[in-house]
C-alpha cells in the first residue's frame, strides 16, 4: 500500500459548476492552520460544459494559489466515477469531499485534522451543515431539508440530532465529510463494488453514495464519527428550490432504499441468518406491503387528501414505491445481498497490507 504524508487533500467533484465555484474556492482558501498542516486541491471535472476547470484555475491563481490545485477530467457522468479519480490522486492521509457549493468554515482543515489524527479508528468523520440561499427559501424547505444535506444530521428514524462523537447507526451525508485513505486502500485491496453511481448532474438525482461509504467503512472495523464543531454552508440555488425539484429528490431516494437495507443487514447480522434468501426477501416484503396497506387504508391518509398534507402523502406514496421496487428487483436484491457479504467475508478473512 503506498507510503502517504499526513495531511487533506480536498476533492472537488463538480458537473456545470461554473456559477458555484469560486465562493468554494474562496473558502478552502481562508482555511487555518494551512501553514502547518500540508493539504492539496484535487478538482475533477465530471463531463462538464460550461468551462468550470478552467474557470477554477485561473480564480485559484487570483486567490495567491496558497496549494496546488490539481485538475483531472472523468467522462463518464455519474458521482462516483469522479470520486473514484479524486480518490486515486490523492497525496495524503486524509481527503475531504467537497461538492461545488459547499462553503467550508474557515477552521475545518484544522478541526478535521486534528480529530482524524487524536483516533486512528476514525474512518469517516462529518459536521453540520447550514443552508445559503440565491433566493428566499420557500415556506416547506425546512420541512425537507435533510435531503438537500442542510440542517442538523440526525439519528436514524428519530427527530434527535447526532451527539459528537462516535455514532453507531448513523450515516452522514457526503458534503464535507472526511475518509481516512485507509479505508479507501482497503476497499480496493477487498475488490469492494459499489451498488451506486452517484447522481448525474441534474439527469438523474438517485443518490444514497455517501451512505454507502458509511457502510463500508463499518465493514472494515473503522467508526463513524460526527462533529457539531465541522460547520459548512451549502448554497442552495433557485433551480433546487422548486417543488418539482424537490419531489424528484425525495423520490429518487426509492432506488437506494433496498442497496441500503443490504449493508444494515449484513452489518447487523450475528446470528447466521441467510439474509437475502428467498425466504427472507418474501418475509420483508410481506412486512412493508402489511404496514403499506394500513398507511394506504388508515384515516390519517384519507385526511391528508382532503386537506392537501403533500408530506404525509409523500411519505406514504414514497413507502408504495420502495414495496414496488423490492417486488420488481427480487432476483436483484438478491444478488446485492450475495456481493456485500462476499465482501464482508474477503476483509474479514485476508489480511489487510497497512500503511506505511
Amino acid at each position: 500500500m503506498a507510503s502517504l504524508r499526513a495531511g487533506v487533500s480536498f476533492l472537488i467533484c463538480t458537473y456545470n459548476g461554473v456559477e458555484r465555484i469560486s465562493e468554494t474556492l474562496a473558502c478552502l482558501a481562508r482555511q487555518k492552520g494551512a501553514s502547518t498542516i500540508e493539504w492539496e486541491v484535487i478538482f475533477v471535472d465530471n463531463a462538464s460544459t460550461d468551462n468550470t476547470t478552467s474557470v477554477a484555475q485561473v480564480y485559484w491563481e487570483k486567490l495567491g494559489s496558497p496549494v496546488p490545485l490539481r485538475t483531472f477530467e472523468e467522462p463518464r457522468p455519474g458521482k462516483n466515477f469522479a470520486v473514484e479519480v479524486a480518490f486515486s490522486q490523492a497525496s495524503y492521509g486524509y481527503v475531504c469531499i467537497v461538492d461545488d457549493d459547499n462553503r467550508l468554515a474557515s477552521d475545518y482543515l484544522q478541526i478535521g485534522y486534528d480529530l482524524l489524527e487524536s483516533n486512528p479508528k476514525i474512518g469517516i468523520l462529518g459536521g453540520q451543515n447550514t443552508g445559503v440561499f440565491e433566493v428566499m427559501p420557500p415556506d416547506w424547505f425546512s420541512a425537507y431539508q435533510a435531503l438537500y444535506a442542510v440542517g442538523p444530521q440526525l439519528r436514524p428514524y428519530q427527530s434527535i440530532p447526532l451527539p459528537d462523537g462516535l455514532v453507531e447507526e448513523a450515516v452522514l451525508w457526503g458534503a464535507g465529510m472526511f475518509v481516512r485513505m485507509e479505508v479507501w486502500y482497503k476497499l480496493r485491496q477487498g475488490e469492494f463494488k459499489s451498488l451506486f453511481l452517484g447522481r448525474q448532474g441534474t439527469k438523474n438525482l438517485t443518490a444514497g453514495e455517501d451512505d454507502e461509504l458509511c457502510y463500508a467503512s463499518r465493514l472494515l472495523g473503522y467508526e463513524v464519527w460526527y462533529s457539531s464543531n465541522l460547520k459548512l454552508q451549502h448554497y442552495m440555488t433557485a433551480s433546487r428550490l422548486t417543488e418539482a425539484y424537490r419531489d424528484r429528490l425525495f423520490y429518487g431516494t426509492v432506488w437506494s432504499q433496498a442497496r441500503l437495507k443490504v449493508y444494515r443487514d449484513v452489518l447487523g447480522n450475528s446470528s447466521g441468518k441467510q439474509l437475502g434468501s428467498t425466504t427472507n426477501l418474501t418475509k420483508d416484503i410481506l412486512y412493508m406491503s402489511r404496514t403499506v396497506a394500513q398507511r394506504l387504508l388508515s384515516r390519517g391518509y384519507v385526511q391528508a387528501l382532503l386537506n392537501g398534507d403533500n408530506k404525509h402523502l409523500m411519505s406514504c406514496h414514497h413507502q408504495l414505491l420502495t414495496l414496488y421496487d423490492f417486488i420488481r428487483n427480487f432476483r436483484e436484491i438478491q444478488d446485492y445481498y450475495k456481493v456485500v457479504k462476499a465482501f464482508k467475508q474477503r476483509v474479514s478473512k485476508s489480511p489487510v497490507e497497512q500503511i506505511a
